[in-house]
């Protein structure tokens, strides 16, 4: 429930007034411009409360938009050993201390009130997220000008939370772990995590020759790779892959930038290793011309073998390996010597003669 009545009479007794019809920062609002730091935010959402006990303080950067009627901000943040970088624009409205944006994905519409702030020392701002379904979710946020903030202030904010109807157990306060350069590696500590189940590979822990090990790590199982592809909140344009389940493949999709659910991936190889099962090594060889790709393997299962694609050729589905070993490894193969002698057996008794005509070359 969003106590809309409370939060007004603190927007007004905090904003800087604005004239009938203009933005609500274009006039006293510059007050508010600058760098804040987000040390404590209360939330529901699943993904936050999982890593609550290693959150990082965010740095946030608002300036003057591009009109009179908009915020520029930008926002970094330590997450998952990577800095990251967020951007975007923050439309004003005449109320004052209150901005708003729209989230295309969810066809969802945000609104944040700056409920109290003295502008050089803290903020608390409320965001009320209203998707098409007429679902409402609320979050609130503690920005402070430093990596600290007072006790008092600290406790105003959660009595706030209070108010609106939300526990203590969704207050994170963030951990001050430093500013830190977009796209640097960061270290993060390590969490423990569930040993895999079935047969796996995972890029950062082999050569591209070798083949995978038990020790690797489960990152979230079946119902992560099952999940539907998430934009996120956030304004941000990054190309990602996400594991359809229906076609054992992995596509592109467009990512905001923050959130979301973890089918998201930076590369298809990462997508194909942690999500796809047993169930690829039954798909046919698709061959595909493609260009700037890397030489891949896949399985046929007519003949028990893996097989190399030429250069120039892609695999159009699940049944892609990035080394002979992992495609040995993960379908099972047994073979006599290095397989090519059965492969060639088998297309001569087709009638296929010529090899690299199906996107495949001879290779031991």
């Amino acid at each position: 429930v969003f106590y809309f009545r409370q939060v007004t009479a603190l927007t007004l007794s905090a904003a800087v007034g604005a004239g009938p019809g203009r933005p609500a920062l274009a006039t006293g609002g510059r007050l508010f411009l600058g760098t804040w730091h987000d040390v404590a935010v209360a939330t529901s959402c699943p993904h936050m409360q999982r890593h609550r006990t290693d959150a990082a303080i965010g740095k946030l950067i608002l300036q003057r938009g591009s009109s009179e009627d908009k915020l520029k901000m930008t926002r970094t943040v330590q997450r998952s050993g990577i800095c990251r970088e967020i951007s975007g624009d923050y439309e004003l409205t005449t109320t004052p201390g209150r901005f708003s944006y729209h989230v295309a994905k969810y066809a969802s519409d945000v609104d944040a009130y700056v409920v109290h702030t003295n502008y050089n020392e803290y903020g608390i701002v409320i965001m009320s997220m209203k998707r098409s379904s007429g679902q409402t979710s609320i979050s609130l946020k503690l920005y402070s000008r430093t990596m600290e903030v007072r006790d008092t202030v600290l406790e105003d904010f959660k009595t706030l939370v209070k108010e609106q109807g939300m526990s203590d157990d969704t207050i994170i306060i963030k951990q001050n772990k430093g500013d830190c350069v977009p796209g640097e590696v960061v270290a993060e500590p390590a969490r423990p995590e569930p040993q895999r189940v079935r047969r796996d590979v995972a890029p950062a822990l082999f050569s591209a020759e070798e083949g995978s090990g038990a020790e690797l790590v489960l990152f979230g199982g079946t119902e992560a790779c099952q999940a539907a592809p998430d934009t996120g909140p956030c304004f941000g344009l990054h190309y990602r892959y996400y594991y359809n389940a229906s076609s054992m493949s992995c596509d592109l999709f467009k990512y905001g930038g923050c959130l979301g659910n973890q089918n998201n991936f930076v590369d298809e190889r990462e997508c194909l290793q942690r999500c796809r099962t047993e169930a690829v090594c039954r798909l046919p060889l698709a061959p595909s011309p493609c260009t700037g790709k890397p030489l891949i393997w896949a399985f046929d299962s007519t003949i028990g073998v893996c097989v190399p694609y030429k250069q120039g050729y892609c695999q159009t589905n699940g049944n892609k390996f990035y080394s002979k070993a992992e495609c040995a490894e993960y379908c099972g193969v047994k073979e006599d010597g290095n397989g090519q002698q059965e492969l060639t057996k088998i297309l001569s008794q087709t009638g296929t003669t010529d090899v690299q005509c199906m996107g495949i070359t001879r290779r031991g």
